[in-house]
């Protein structure tokens, strides 16, 4: 994010000598959100942003569809168009998208990059504030930063420990009950891969997790974190749940994978919580 600037300055004898200017150049930070949909795009629900726009965000269209519905102004790709992609099924949800952009490359020459679900709509919950400047805050917080994470989905860790979504070999097509809880089974994996000890105990110190895979992080961790995810989806380690695919459960561990990544890779965050339009029926 800096830049070295030469400046030939004109000396007494009339040559020239090179000056070395160091200056931060913040303008040139660049962050993308990839607004994950399968079907329909709402534009109704990002343009209350007035700063909302095609350099910014961009629809992944995960559907089979080859066209979005309302897609004429806006930025999209297909996965399906993406180099090395790679077909986890739609059990996976927004975690396959997110994925296939990782295999991809294409989000290289970012310095930020964020996913969001296609109901979400660009204003705070009613408890922050009901704003819709969403664009506008992310860039203020992204201002002079390296390394960030901003969270566009908060929920209680106790409370989502609590709903007892389960990850217990014994009972694989059980999606909740009084076995293994996912906490468990993913902070394994997580203490497996990068070699820690964390417990329970240590996530549940946390007041908020991020979920729903809706988020914005700097790219060096995006890799980092998509490295362990990749890790997951090549040993399988997850096929053997919900194996007639009747809960989309990968998706549902997927995003806890995710989550809890974010909640022992950084020590602070940025809560931008916005609405989630679950009860419009949107399809």
């Amino acid at each position: 994010m800096w830049q070295i600037i030469f400046l030939p300055v004109k000396c007494i004898n009339h040559k020239y000598r090179v000056v070395e200017v160091s200056v931060v150049d913040r303008d040139m930070c660049k962050w993308k959100i990839y607004i994950v949909t399968h079907q329909k795009i709402y534009p109704a629900l990002f343009q209350v942003d007035t700063k909302f726009n095609n350099q910014n965000y961009c629809f992944l269209n995960v559907g089979s569809t080859p066209k979005l519905e309302n897609s004429e102004e806006f930025s999209c790709i297909a996965q399906r168009d993406l180099p090395n992609y790679v077909a986890l099924g739609k059990y996976w949800t927004e975690s396959e998208g997110i994925y296939n952009i990782w295999r991809s490359g294409i989000y290289k020459e970012l310095d930020f990059i964020g996913f969001l679900h296609y109901d979400k709509e660009l204003r705070l919950i009613k408890g922050f504030g009901n704003k819709t400047n969403i664009t506008e805050r992310i860039e203020k917080y992204l201002y002079n930063k390296d390394r960030a994470h901003i969270s566009f989905e908060c929920h209680s860790t106790r409370w989502d420990y609590a709903q007892n979504f389960m990850a217990d070999t014994s009972r694989p097509n059980e999606p909740q009950g009084d076995g293994v809880n996912c906490y468990s089974y993913i902070l394994a994996d997580y203490n497996e891969f990068f070699h820690t000890n964390y417990t329970v105990k240590d996530l549940l110190r946390h007041r908020y997790i991020n979920l729903c895979s809706c988020f914005l992080i700097d790219i060096k961790t995006f890799d980092k974190m998509m490295q362990f995810f990749d890790w997951i989806v090549q040993s399988h380690r997850l096929e053997v749940f919900d194996t007639e695919h009747k809960h989309r459960f990968q998706g549902i561990l997927a995003e806890r994978y995710f989550g809890i990544f974010l909640l022992l890779e950084y020590k602070e965050y940025k809560n931008l919580s916005i609405v989630h339009q679950y009860d419009r029926g949107l399809k």
